[in-house]
């Protein structure tokens, strides 16, 4: 009996011994849920952050096209250039006015540009046969025999297209219509435009003689008829600039025209570039050239040729 007691007695104590074995673990466990809680409210404390705006969103724009620029070489490879001699600045020759010579005369130049003397000047120059209106007659004529006149449109028959009605005939309430090329319609041909014109005038040669002698005569009697006597310059090839210089020491002439006996193809390629420098020749000299030229640079071979185109009822 006395060993039942006591192990009743001791049950007791290994059942209240049992929850203190068991407790070790429980409150071990009670930190890790007093962390967790603190951690909820952390972050139940902390408050989101508010959202940013959004940036707004990039343009593609095209950017322009640049051209790749290769690195140079170094200053050693690169190809030293050639140091060649300028030329001396031309001095600039000042123009002085025209040389005078007595009436029905005209002054000589010479080969320097310098005048020598005058010469006699044709009859039929000086003093041609007057006509009231000629002149002026003769230059319209001239002006009228340059025109192409090639300006031309096209009619109903030549434009493109309009085979078909572009309606029927009746049923519509509108107009009939044939053909969408009709005048009235756009892109239509076009009733009375030109189509090809002629403006070619004849003038009797008498009088085409006469008015061509009256604008000679008019820049003789103006002192502006200069008589060349040689044209010399140096070197094989033939410049503008030597010729502008040999203008400027003939005088203050203006738009110029050079009358030679023969085609001078040196000294047409040399002043094919000068606007206010023409070269002509006896039968390529027009009625335009004389009038519109300020002053007339005659060889003195070329006289000759002029005097008979001025005579009146000469061959052509």
């Amino acid at each position: 009996m006395a060993d039942k007691e006591k192990d009743k007695k001791a049950m007791p104590a290994a059942k209240k011994a049992a929850p203190v074995k068991a407790a070790v673990p429980v409150k071990a466990a009670v930190p890790a849920k007093a962390a967790a809680a603190k951690t909820t409210s952390a972050k139940a404390v902390a408050k989101p952050a508010a959202a940013k705006p959004k940036a707004p969103a990039k343009r593609a724009v095209a950017r322009p096209l640049t051209r790749v620029v290769r690195p140079e070489p170094p200053r050693e490879e690169r190809r030293e250039r050639k140091e060649e001699p300028r030329e001396a600045p031309r001095a600039r020759v000042e123009a002085r006015p025209l040389p005078t010579a007595p009436a029905g005369h005209a002054p000589v130049i010479k080969a320097d540009g310098s005048s020598d003397g005058s010469v006699e000047l044709p009859a039929a120059i000086v003093s041609p046969s007057k006509r009231r209106g000629v002149l002026f007659q003769a230059l319209l004529t001239s002006l009228a025999n340059k025109r192409q006149g090639t300006s031309a449109t096209k009619n109903r028959s030549r434009v493109a297209g309009g085979g078909a009605k572009p309606w029927r005939l009746k049923g519509t309430g509108r107009a009939r219509q044939g053909s969408t090329r009709s005048p009235q319609w756009r892109h239509g041909g076009v009733v009375f435009g030109p189509n090809g014109r002629r403006y070619k005038q004849r003038m009797p040669a008498k009088m085409r003689h006469a008015a061509f002698a009256e604008a000679l005569a008019a820049q003789a009697a103006s002192g502006r008829m200069l008589v060349v006597d040689e044209l010399r310059f140096d070197g094989d090839r033939l410049r503008a600039r030597e010729v502008i210089d040999w203008l400027a020491r003939v005088g203050d002439i203006g738009r110029a025209v050079l009358v030679t006996a023969q085609v001078d193809e040196r000294v047409g390629r040399a002043t094919a570039n000068l606007k206010e420098f023409d070269l002509r020749t006896p039968g390529t000299l027009r009625l335009e050239d004389v009038l519109g030229a300020k002053t007339m640079l005659v060889m003195r071979p070329a006289l000759d040729g002029l005097a008979a185109r001025a005579t009146v009822g000469s061959p052509e």
